[in-house]
C-alpha cells in the first residue's frame, strides 16, 4: 500500500515529501502447507479425518521509518467428522475443527488515517492470526424435498482479532485492531431447507448461543457474558421456468464486544431475475435493504470512555443490471442473487 503526502518547503519553495504523511506498507505472507484426509465408510459408520500443517512467513516492512516486524508460526490443524445413519433419511454426526483466521493487509498497515480531526484509525502489524476450536454434534433429516440440520456446538476462540478504541490525547481517540485472550460460545443451530411443488424454495436458519469474553489481555479484568442469537431467512419463487422472485432477511440481536456492545440489526432485500435466450441472458433488478433499516450501532462503555456509534448508509440502493453468457454453459448456474449490504 503506498501512499505519498508532499508539502511546501517555505525555505526552498520546493515540494518534498513529508514523512508525517506518506505510507509505503509492503506485506508479504509466504504459507507453506502439508494435508491429507482419509474417508471410510462401515457400514452405517462414516469416517473422514484430515489433518493439516501449515507453516506461515508474515513479513511487514513500513518503508518511510525502515520498520520490519516478523511474524511467523506453524500450525497444526486436525479434523474429525464421523456420522451415523439411523435409517435413509435420518443421520447423527459428530465433528471436531480447528480453523483459522488470518489478519488482512488493512488491519496490519500501521499508517495512521484521519477519520476527522478528533478519530484516527490505525493497523498493528503486530496482529497474530485468530485459533478456532469446534466441537459440534448433530441430527439431519434429509428427503427428496426437505433437509433439516439441528447441531448443537461448542466454539473457543482464542486470539481473536477485535477493535479497540482507546484515548490517544486528550481530544483524539485512536482505533486499532488488538488480539483477545479467548471467547467461548455454545449454541444450537438449526437449519430448514425445503422444495414445495418446485415454486417456492425456503432456507431458514438460526443460531442461539450463549458467549463469554475474556478480554484480560486489553486490559479489563472481568469476564462478560450473554445469549445471544441471529436468523436468516431467503425464499425463492419460481413464477415461471424463467422468472424467479427473491426475498432475503437477516436479523442480528445485540451482541457483546470486549468495549461494550452492538446493538441489533436488522436488513430486508428483494430481488427479479428474467431470463431469455434459453437461459444465456437475464434481467435483474434487485432492492437492498427495502425498509432503509440497516443499521450498524456499537456502544463503548468502559471506565476510561463511553461513545455511542451508528453508521448507516444514505438511502437503499437499486440495482438493475443485464447478463449473456458468450459460449457453451459448463458451470452450475448462478441462482441466488445477491445484493449490496456494504456499509
Amino acid at each position: 500500500m503506498n501512499f505519498l503526502g508532499e508539502a511546501l518547503n517555505p525555505v526552498t519553495h520546493l515540494w518534498e515529501n513529508d514523512i508525517q504523511k506518506t505510507n509505503q506498507f509492503i506485506y508479504s505472507t509466504d504459507i507453506h502447507v502439508l494435508y491429507g484426509t482419509f474417508e471410510k465408510e462401515f457400514g452405517r459408520f462414516g469416517f473422514l479425518g484430515g489433518f493439516r500443517a501449515e507453516e506461515a512467513l508474515v513479513n511487514t516492512r513500513q518503508v518511510p521509518t525502515d520498520t520490519k516486524i516478523h511474524n511467523n508460526y506453524f500450525r497444526l490443524y486436525p479434523s474429525l467428522h464421523l456420522s451415523y445413519k439411523l435409517s435413509e433419511n435420518h443421520e447423527l454426526q459428530l465433528n471436531y475443527s480447528h480453523r483459522i483466521s488470518r489478519p488482512e493487509g488493512d488491519q496490519l498497515n500501521p499508517f495512521p488515517e484521519y477519520q476527522d480531526p478528533y478519530n484516527l484509525r490505525q493497523g498493528n502489524p503486530k496482529l497474530k492470526p485468530a485459533d478456532i476450536h469446534s466441537i459440534e454434534t448433530g441430527y439431519q433429516y434429509k428427503n427428496k424435498n426437505v433437509t433439516f440440520l439441528s447441531t448443537v456446538y461448542y466454539r473457543y476462540l482464542y486470539n481473536g482479532m477485535t477493535s479497540i478504541t482507546r484515548y490517544m490525547n486528550d481530544t483524539v481517540l485512536l482505533t486499532t485492531t488488538e488480539n483477545l485472550s479467548k471467547s467461548q460460545s455454545i449454541g444450537l443451530e438449526l437449519v430448514l431447507t425445503t422444495n414445495i411443488n418446485n415454486l417456492v424454495n425456503l432456507n431458514l436458519s438460526t443460531n442461539t448461543y450463549y458467549n463469554t469474553i475474556d478480554a484480560s489481555s486489553l486490559g479489563y479484568s472481568s469476564n462478560k457474558s450473554t445469549v445471544t442469537w441471529s436468523a436468516n431467512l431467503s425464499a425463492g419463487v419460481n413464477i415461471t421456468k424463467s422468472t424467479v422472485l427473491q426475498i432475503t432477511s437477516n436479523y442480528i440481536a445485540r451482541r457483546l464486544t470486549p468495549q461494550g456492545e452492538m446493538m441489533p440489526s436488522f436488513v430486508m432485500n428483494t430481488g427479479f431475475r428474467q431470463e431469455f435466450l434459453k437461459g444465456k441472458a437475464a434481467m435483474i433488478i434487485t432492492v437492498s435493504d427495502i425498509f432503509n433499516s440497516l443499521r450498524n450501532n456499537s456502544v463503548i462503555d468502559t471506565p476510561e470512555l463511553y461513545q455511542s456509534v451508528m453508521r448507516r448508509r444514505s438511502a437503499r440502493i437499486i440495482y438493475a443490471g443485464f447478463t449473456y453468457v458468450f459460449g457453451s454453459q459448463n458451470k452450475k448456474k448462478e441462482t441466488q442473487i445477491k445484493y449490496d449490504t456494504q456499509f
